[in-house]
């Protein structure tokens, strides 16, 4: 068994009179591999637990395997039926959440400090022992088809869809689509065979706020993870997408959904937190350029936002409106506006201290007790790999200037390489 390592983040100023002091953690490295980062509520009598598997889509050996490998881990275990894990969670009124995504697969929890531990190792048991029992697995195929049914006729679920799968390749891991040929073709087996290999402790970081627990008590909670020394980097191969202006018509729809956008980097990149800074000033708050122009003068979308989606290997920088289709055409024309008046004007010193206002709240709201501070600590130290990333953006929110943004518009800001995808109407 290792050491436990308190940690202590450094003292930030994020503003002229602010001050964020993050609170000191404990980092406790177990035998199996598997990692737990220690947080001391002041909230006395709650505690919250995180486990995160560094996995989702990236390690799948068949497509939807990730996803429905963790919608059906809670359905059956060796000891448990169904029945008996809901009526579990619902005597003990705790919540939970388990979900896959693209890089990770995340299983939450919260309850009550005195059921903690008796909760933790049946969570522990429901994501080491899981059986995929067969009715179970038809039930949750009929229910994702059902899902995805829905979800193709709302036009901002098939522009995005869309869009991605043309900027990532309709074939990788951050870019195919979910179909119900997808669907149908999972069986137990892969499920059983993505368990086996992805739901393991050398993958595994787990985030606690609570009492504080021992060394030996975490051994004894996590020594059952397996580590199967199978942890090399995923390598994906990066697609260069042409640029596209395409409409998807859908029937019985009023409104048009679009996106128009290029790739960009993944999270881990430097240029992130100047982009970040620059997105935010572009759509990316409700005093932003694009809902302020587009929106409130022009009146001709009803909503409109600018996102940077960037992923662990990958990513991608887009704007969203929701419009009239008579609308599509005059939109993109004052969108590529906004964007090149960031390539070619400096941002005002005004409107550059507004948004470092906004931002300096926003990182303060994200700190702002234990709970907030290990949910912040889980984004550092899984999207951005390390805690150093927060005090790169407090510098750049701080510090970056007019020459910096605009160089930056010039360098990924392009609107002749964004492409357009739209749907509905």
């Amino acid at each position: 068994m290792k050491e436990i390592v308190q940690q202590e983040w450094p003292l930030i100023i994020a503003g002229p009179n602010w001050e964020l002091k993050l609170p000191e953690f404990d980092t406790i490295q177990i035998s199996n591999g598997a990692l737990v980062y220690s947080l001391k509520s002041n909230k006395e009598g709650l505690c919250y637990l995180e486990f995160v598997f560094e996995n989702g889509r990236l390690t799948e050996h068949k497509k939807l395997s990730s996803r429905m490998c963790a919608s059906q881990i809670q359905e059956g275990t060796q000891k448990f039926s169904n029945p008996e894990i809901v009526d579990f969670f619902d005597y003990y009124g705790c919540s939970y959440s388990i979900h896959a995504d693209l890089d990770f697969t995340v299983m939450s929890l919260s309850c009550l400090e005195k059921h903690f531990e008796t909760i933790a190792k049946f969570v522990v048991d429901l994501l080491t022992t899981p059986i995929f029992p067969e009715d179970q697995l038809v039930k949750g195929k009929v229910f994702l088809s059902s899902q995805l049914s829905h979800q193709l006729t709302e036009p901002d679920f098939v522009s995005y869809r869309e869009f991605t799968a043309h900027l990532y390749g309709s074939h990788s891991p951050y870019g195919y689509n979910s179909t119900p040929e997808l669907i149908a073709d999972l069986n137990r087996e892969d499920l059983i065979l993505y368990h086996q290999e992805n739901y393991v402790a050398n993958r595994l970081k787990v985030f606690y706020c609570g009492a504080s627990k021992g060394l030996e008590f975490w051994e004894r909670l996590l020594g059952i993870f397996p580590n199967h020394g199978k942890n090399e980097p995923v390598k994906m191969t990066i697609h260069h997408p042409e640029v596209l202006n395409h409409h998807t018509a859908m029937a019985n729809c009023s409104q048009t959904s679009l996106k128009i956008g290029l790739k960009l980097f993944p999270k881990t990149h430097d240029d992130y937190y100047g982009m970040y800074m620059l997105n935010t000033i572009l759509g990316d708050y409700f005093g932003s350029r694009l809902m302020h122009h587009i929106r409130e003068e022009h009146g001709l979308t009803y909503d409109i936002h600018s996102t940077i989606d960037a992923q662990t290997h990958d990513g991608c920088f887009y704007i969203s409106a929701e419009l009239n289709p008579e609308s599509r055409e005059k939109s993109i024309e004052m969108i590529k506006k906004e964007i090149k008046k960031l390539r070619s004007k400096p941002v005002p010193e005004q409107e550059l201290n507004m948004v470092r206002n906004y931002l300096n709240g926003h990182l303060l709201r994200l700190v702002d007790g234990p709970f907030q501070s290990i949910l912040f600590l889980k984004i550092l130290l899984t999207e951005f790999k390390t805690l150093e990333a927060f005090d790169k953006l407090v510098q750049k929110i701080r510090y970056v200037d007019q020459k910096d943004l605009m160089a930056l518009a010039n360098q990924y800001l392009i609107a002749e390489e964004m492409s357009v995808f739209s749907a509905g109407a």
